[in-house]
This record gives structure tokens, sequence and C-alpha cells, in this order.
């Protein structure tokens, strides 16, 4: 009996899985400590992999920069998805996406110069827009957060985000970035 799926669509052995896995953290980690250039043999070589088999993973340093963004992308959704309505949820939503551009300034520089201002690109800050939104509801509806608040003003938040993270040359400048940048927005944001 042959299988009917395509190649493309079935599912990873476990130790196809947990190669790919050891190489999306190890990029992560790597781009973050040493910016978007480190060698790809050097990740493969942290990953505990050959570089055969971060190509067949991973055939450009762009398509392992999706897959880690991806990754992010699913890490808010899953908090959102376990939020509960309560006022502090978007400081929590608000935190997460800081610490992502604290941790992967570089790569996220890389991803939006590779896929510019392309529907896709637009589409996941929207979606980020509207989650920050949401999880803002209760803050708002609390009396705690200013109530003209809208997913556009959090699409401009996430490019002012990005410009002011980013540039940081090192994890620990981009942390401090991230606090000012984070008490200026919350100072703005919150009523009490």
């Amino acid at each position: 009996m042959t299988d009917s799926l395509p190649r493309s669509d079935r599912p990873l052995r476990s130790d196809a899985t947990r190669n790919r896995a050891a190489l999306i953290d190890a990029a992560a980690r790597l781009f973050a400590e040493r910016g978007f250039d480190v060698p790809m043999a050097e990740i493969a070589a942290e990953a505990g992999v050959g570089r055969t088999t971060l190509l067949r993973n991973f055939p450009t340093r762009m398509e392992l920069a999706s897959a880690i963004f991806e990754q992010s992308m699913g890490s808010m959704r899953a908090l959102a998805a376990r939020q509960t309505g309560e006022p502090g949820d978007f400081t929590a939503l608000f935190d997460m996406k800081l610490s992502l551009y604290v941790r992967n300034a570089g790569l996220s520089q890389a991803v939006q110069k590779e896929r510019g201002e392309s529907d896709s690109f637009q589409n996941e800050r929207r979606e980020i827009a509207d989650l920050l939104l949401t999880a803002a509801r209760p803050a708002i509806d609390a009396g705690l957060m200013r109530p003209d608040v809208t997913a556009e003003a959090f699409m401009v938040l996430q490019q002012a985000m990005a410009g002011a993270i980013t540039p940081g040359p090192t994890p620990e400048d981009r942390a401090e970035r991230a606090r000012l940048f984070r008490a200026l927005i919350l100072d703005g944001l919150m009523l009490a």
C-alpha cells in the first residue's frame, strides 16, 4: 500500500523533529549572541548535527530565520490563548513582544528586510496588533488603560518597538532600550 500523502505533508520522524528543534534553538541562541551572520556550520555544530542535516531542514539562512520567527509568533499566540481576561494580560503580552525583540533583534531586522512590506508580514503585524488589543480590553474596561487605543495604534507601536530596540549592539543594550521603551509606553497608555 502506498502512502497517499505528498512527501512534504508527511509527519517528521522523531529524530528529524528533534534535529529541527535543535537547529532552531541553536540558531536563535547564536543569532542573539553573535548576530545574524553567524556561520551556518557553527549553527549545525551547536545543534549537534551535521551541515547536511542543517541544509536539508533549512536550505537558506532566511528559511531558518523564518522558522525562528514563526516559533516566536506561536509563543505569542499561545500566551494570548492562555490569558483569562485579567487587567494584566496586556502587560504580559507586551513584555513577551519586548523580550522577543531583545533576544532576536538581528533576526527581526533580517526577516523584516526580506519580507519587506509583504502581505504575510503585514498580516502577522496585524495579528499581533489584534492580540495586543484583545489583551488590553480588560485593562481598558477596568479604567486602567486609555479607552482610545486601537489596533492601528498597536501597529505603530510595533514599528516603534523595532526602531527603538533592534539597533542595540548587544543583548544587554537592547534590554536597557526595552526597559526605557516599556516605561515610556506604559506611562502613556496606563491611567492608574
